[in-house]
């Protein structure tokens, strides 16, 4: 699809969305069935390297979220939902249109105080804290979530997948659990998940093989959120015409912990993780590798009026944890140290003028390019190691 093509959907889909209002979307709300909508559209701007478009000394209008979801309670046990999505994020993603995720929710188990159930389908995937809602802007920290841990390279790895998940909940008095436990297949072909596993957009194909992912949370009566997430996915790599690698294997492990205190008008959140990235077969011109990342962030927001909130985040990428300068991967590769972290300051603020219409602004000053956007950079050796980014965001609900 060309670019004025792209762009005359863009703005059609964000235009027809924008038009609805919320009393359509009482007219569609019923006791059994629900449809909701979304749409925001982002300027960005920054400098020395490009992040979701052209943004490097400029502005970038490439990033566009719309979406629609429905929900039906088809039987008192069994609930159907889905959500159609379109999205644009500069190079990274250029996909338009697409079934977002639909699952199939059966409760086969309820009391008062528990329950069991079964989701499948193309499910949403249970990663730390945002990752089931991070498509719907108004349930973000902000306008990006921390990148440390939501790389929005790996999305299409992280966000939904066909398979199954077995959850369950109960409520006691010293606080409600919940888990989920199950097994997906990972969608691991797309340019931006290529560049943060193999370097690079191959001629090859990168293919999920399956991953096994469980997370277990308990909601303290103290408002606080503790929370355990564990991930292991695995991909095959098929080598294409004239490739330079060979038939290899890709690994991916990681145990993330999350920590959340709510009090009255401030919320402090944390997580930290230790990613285990594992790829072997490549061949001599991409030698196998086993190395540990260390990701983290810092985060809290002051409701301090109603209608306003203030945001302050730092986070940290380290793509081998024995190496957070990455020196030793200079020596060896001749290539920039800075590709190997990323240390990400943040300021946000957020407006909710209506109950339906959110304005945001939010500032990144930028140590290091280890997350920064492959297909918006690339050539490798013009990337620059401190940046600042400034982001706008309008978002509408209905």
């Amino acid at each position: 699809m060309t670019a004025s093509r792209r762009s005359g959907w863009n703005s059609l889909l964000l235009s027809g969305l924008l038009a609805a209002s919320p009393a359509w979307a009482d007219e569609l709300a019923g006791p059994r069935y629900q449809i909701q909508g979304f749409a925001a559209q982002g300027l960005i701007g920054s400098t020395h390297n490009n992040f979701f478009g052209d943004s490097r000394d400029g502005v970038s209008t490439r990033f566009t979220e719309a979406g629609l979801h429905g929900s039906w309670q088809a039987l008192d046990a069994v609930r159907l939902s889905g959500q159609i999505l379109y999205r644009q994020a500069g190079e990274s993603d250029q996909d338009g249109p697409r079934a977002d995720y639909a699952q199939a929710d059966w409760q086969f188990y309820q009391t008062e105080a528990s329950q069991l159930g079964l989701k499948f389908g193309k499910v949403k995937l249970p990663y730390g804290l945002y990752n089931e809602t991070r498509d719907v802007p108004f349930t973000r920290s902000g306008i990006l979530l921390p990148q440390s841990v939501y790389v929005d390279n790996s999305r299409d790895l992280l966000l939904a997948a066909p398979g199954a998940f077995l959850h369950g909940a109960s409520v006691q008095p010293y606080g409600a659990f919940d888990f989920l436990l199950g097994w997906v297949r990972p969608d691991f072909d797309s340019p931006s998940v290529e560049y943060s596993f193999l370097g690079n957009i191959r001629p090859g194909t990168l293919k999920g093989q399956g991953a096994l992912g469980a997370r277990l949370r308990w909601d303290l009566p103290t408002d606080t959120t503790l929370m355990l997430t564990h991930a292991d996915a695995r991909a095959d790599y098929s080598p294409g015409i004239g490739d330079t690698l060979t038939a290899g294997k890709v690994r991916f492990r990681n145990l993330l912990l999350t920590a959340q205190q709510r009090f009255d008008t401030v919320t402090l959140t944390a997580e930290y993780g230790e990613p285990h990235f594992d790829n072997t077969g490549f061949g001599p011109y991409f030698p196998s590798s086993h190395r540990t990342i260390q990701a983290g962030y810092l985060q809290g927001e002051w409701r301090f009026l109603p209608a306003w909130e203030l945001m302050l985040r730092h986070d940290f990428f380290y793509r081998d944890k024995r190496d957070k300068n990455g020196h030793l991967f200079a020596l060896t590769t001749g290539l920039p140290a800075h590709s190997m972290f990323a240390r990400d300051t943040t300021l946000g603020l957020r407006w909710d003028t209506t109950p339906n219409l959110m304005l945001r602004a939010e500032f990144h000053h930028v140590d290091g390019t280890g997350w920064l956007p492959g297909p918006d950079n690339p050539v490798f050796i013009d990337r620059e190691q401190r940046w600042n980014m400034w982001l706008l965001q309008a978002a509408y609900r209905f």
